[in-house]
């Protein structure tokens, strides 16, 4: 069976940020996949004109390619989030209508949200449905017997080793967290650093995007020795619920031979070796033990650093992912 994904890449006028996640998902599984993968696009015209349809109660209009039944393969719809997905339903519908399979790769899933997942997916009534999360597959895999745990991956046509000098020592995206970043200001202060961009980036104004075009990010993430990533989980639990997941981040800091710093995912152990990311006290009272051990041993930050980019190159990739996917439809 092929895997058929549908879409919604080039429909968009302004990009949003989950584009370039998505983009990377979908261009190493067309690559990896070679014959076994095939990419039907969502009209950009017809996504306008639908917007006016919607808002006029009239019923939207699908893409041609969502009238033919394909007995050679499943639809696949990859849902950033249950937003994304409701938009799409009347396509994946159509495809249903047409005697089509479908299957959904889930991102973004939160426990605030499960009725309301429950409730689309009870409607729409997938073939399989893949999630990136653990602890969804684990909630979801006994309302739904055809959910299966797929991974999240990293972009890696952006997301690579630069091979370039580790210049600057720590950097954090996003919402700061304030006992890292209260403790990177006094390790600076103490080995007398300034802090500056060069030593330090952060968001130094609110909602402030600090690298907003993509290959900056990367070179930026590549030149850092520390990158502080911890789970939403600590930082919005109002958001996650009891979630605390591995998101794309982790294997993008990996894939850019950086040093990952902060507290780990539940399922990080799973994934890569035990000491493959750096976690302290609670009360980050070791926070400058470690971080001086490694900066006084070139050799085993490299070994680890090194050691967690092998085991992604050859278990995590998106490659890797499309192979569980493929042979989940073909024995399925």
């Amino acid at each position: 069976m092929k895997l058929l994904i549908l879409s919604e890449q080039k429909s968009f006028v302004k990009r949003p940020l989950s584009h370039d996640a998505i983009l990377g998902q979908e261009r190493e599984f067309c690559e990896k996949g070679k014959e076994d993968v095939e990419i039907f696009y969502k009209s950009f015209v017809l996504k306008g004109l639908n917007k006016l349809l919607d808002k006029a109660h009239v019923k939207k209009i699908c893409d041609p390619f969502t009238n033919v039944r394909r007995d050679d393969g499943v639809f696949l719809y990859i849902a950033m989030s249950l937003n994304y997905l409701k938009s799409n339903l009347f396509l994946l519908k159509n495809l249903q209508k047409h005697g089509n399979k479908i299957a959904l790769y889930v991102w973004d899933c939160w426990g605030p949200e499960y009725e309301k997942w429950e409730k689309v997916l009870n409607d729409l009534k997938p073939d399989y449905i893949f999630w990136s999360f653990k602890q969804n597959y684990l909630h979801f895999k006994d309302i739904f017997e055809n959910s299966y745990w797929v991974p999240q991956s990293a972009n890696t046509y952006y997301f690579r080793d630069l091979g370039i000098e580790k210049s600057r020592k720590f950097i954090q995206m996003g919402r700061v967290n304030k006992g890292m970043h209260e403790k990177i200001l006094s390790y600076l202060k103490k080995n007398g650093l300034e802090d500056i961009d060069d030593n330090y980036v952060y968001r130094r104004k609110e909602k402030e995007a600090l690298f907003p075009v993509l290959e900056d990010l990367v070179k930026e993430i590549n030149r850092t020795k520390y990158i502080v990533c911890i789970p939403k989980y600590f930082e919005n639990p109002q958001k996650t619920g009891e979630v605390n997941a591995m998101t794309g981040r982790y294997y993008e800091s990996i894939a850019c031979k950086t040093l990952i710093i902060g507290k780990k995912p539940l399922i990080f152990d799973e994934m890569f070796p035990a000491g493959g990311m750096i976690e302290f006290k609670e009360d980050l009272s070791d926070f400058d033990e470690k971080i001086c051990e490694l900066e006084n041993n070139e050799e085993k930050y490299h070994q680890l650093v090194d050691r967690n980019y092998e085991i992604f190159m050859k278990n995590h990739t998106w490659g890797n992912r499309l192979e569980m996917i493929l042979k989940i439809i073909n024995e399925g």
